[in-house]
């Protein structure tokens, strides 16, 4: 079973004093939620090098038609099949000697997938297999509300930060005053402030 790790940090800055002396304490919450996911976002890839760019280019159009036909038998709203424009450009080996040497003209289109089913994933990914796919990656499990179960996320170490400045101040006989400062940031990154979110994911090239 696949299993999402949300994590948040909370830095909150306090007023923490007796009488009319006012001091401040700085602390920080941790929140970690595990979620089982409900989708997967993967990209497709299709890339074609051939010496005349027309046929690059028709071939690459017709393997991301055909990846496109399977993608639609297992994602029911094709809003969730997004293709990138084709980008085309000259490719180059290197022989024995170190040489660059033309080697014709590269044709390459991206799909960005999200596949609302994840228990089809297996059977999605063997015909996607069997078509003319030249990479599959960023495979990542994700959450159709990650969006609003990180909020929760981000108020439980909110909360934790909350717990830990009253417990500081209750050792101190002093009372908590009112927050100066809040700041929500990923473990590691402080001073960087934003959410963070991590899930396993695996690459695969085909070749």
């Amino acid at each position: 079973m696949k299993v999402l790790f949300l994590l948040s940090t909370a830095a909150l800055l306090a007023s923490c004093g007796a009488s009319s002396e006012k001091k401040q304490i700085n602390v920080t919450g941790h929140a970690r939620l595990k979620v089982v996911p409900d989708m997967v976002e993967l990209s497709l890839r299709a890339d074609n090098t051939m010496p005349a760019m027309k046929d690059a280019v028709a071939q690459t159009q017709a393997d991301v038609n055909e990846i496109i036909a399977v993608c639609k038998r297992y994602v029911s709203d094709h809003a969730d099949i997004k293709v990138s424009t084709i980008s085309t450009n000259k490719s180059y080996k290197y022989n024995n000697n170190g040489q660059e040497i033309f080697n014709g003209y590269n044709a390459v289109q991206i799909l960005a997938v999200s596949l609302k089913d994840i228990s089809s994933i297996e059977k999605f990914t063997v015909e996607l297999l069997a078509t003319r796919i030249s990479r599959m990656d960023n495979v990542r499990y994700n959450h159709t509300r990650a969006d609003s179960i990180m909020r929760e996320v981000n108020l439980m170490a909110l909360e934790d930060a909350r717990r830990t400045a009253e417990k500081m101040c209750g050792k101190m006989n002093v009372s908590l005053g009112n927050v100066s400062y809040l700041s929500n940031f990923a473990p590691g990154n402080r001073g960087n402030e934003m959410n963070s979110y991590r899930s396993d994911g695996y690459e695969m090239n085909l070749y």
